[in-house]
């Protein structure tokens, strides 16, 4: 195809909003902006980041709707303890913020993952239906002749991740979906993570045990073999995080100053 035929579509920029957003929840996230600090009034802070005051509302707002500031209209805006008032929501954030997931938050989403996907197992097992349980059958069928074909890694984690949807509905918890549906972002934050999950995607013997598990409605053997999957990359990036402490000189151990959290600008 000539490439003057080539038409690409306009290159759509980044709201200022959300490169306001990301640097304040950064800040918030990092400890860098502590519990408790009121962060400049929005005069001020809009002339720092060089924005009209209605960009910066709209990034406070959305601080808002996750928890990590309350606004007080006619007052100052303060951080709030993500940790108590946050949700699920911010695990993305979390990932993110920074740089690389820290081993302790990448841990949390993987021991919530691996609860998460126990349980849902077992509720699956005790009440899937004949026709949600032939689709499960079917679309580890369906991965099996993928693999068998020689699909790449990207398309057999992608119907992984499918199957475990289908065993999400089919335990028909909505809070685990969407619990699930959060989990599955923050991880997809990082697509060098995949790496970690390639034993787990790859064991198809196992699928196989857990479909029929819940298809014969063995709620036990559902949860050990979910169980027997989930773990796996728990346990990768559990061994990461051990190999990367051991790597690391002595002296990074000592904490530093720029470690600490630091106070917001004062307030106007």
């Amino acid at each position: 195809m000539p490439a003057d035929s080539v038409r690409f579509e306009p290159v759509v920029r980044a709201a200022v909003s959300d490169v306001v957003f990301g640097r304040l929840r950064d800040a918030i996230l990092t400890g860098r902006i502590a519990p408790g600090e009121a962060l400049p009034g929005e005069r001020r802070l809009a002339e720092q980041f060089g924005v009209a005051r209605h960009a910066l509302r709209e990034a406070l707002r959305r601080l808002e709707q996750v928890g990590l500031v309350a606004v007080s209209h006619g007052g100052a805006t303060r951080v709030l303890d993500w940790r108590t008032n946050a949700g699920l929501e911010v695990l993305p954030e979390l990932m993110t913020a920074g740089g690389p997931p820290p081993a302790d938050v990448l841990r949390s989403v993987l021991e919530m993952r691996l609860a998460l996907g126990r349980d849902a197992a077992r509720l699956a097992a005790r009440r899937i239906s004949p026709d949600d349980a032939a689709e499960l059958r079917r679309s580890l069928d369906a991965t099996e002749a993928a693999a068998a074909a020689g699909a790449d890694e990207v398309e057999l984690a992608d119907r992984y991740q499918q199957f475990w949807r289908l065993i999400l509905l089919a335990s028909d918890n909505l809070a685990y979906q969407l619990a699930y549906n959060s989990l599955v972002k923050a991880l997809d934050t990082f697509v060098e993570l995949r790496r970690l999950g390639e034993a787990e995607v790859g064991d198809l013997a196992v699928h196989r045990r857990l479909e029929r598990a819940i298809g014969t409605g063995d709620a036990d053997a559902a949860a050990a073999a979910a169980e027997a999957l989930t773990t796996r990359m728990l346990r990768a990036a559990e061994a990461e995080a051990a190999a990367a402490a051991a790597a690391a000189p002595a002296a990074t151990a000592a904490p530093t100053a720029s470690a600490a959290p630091v106070a917001a600008p004062p307030a106007t």
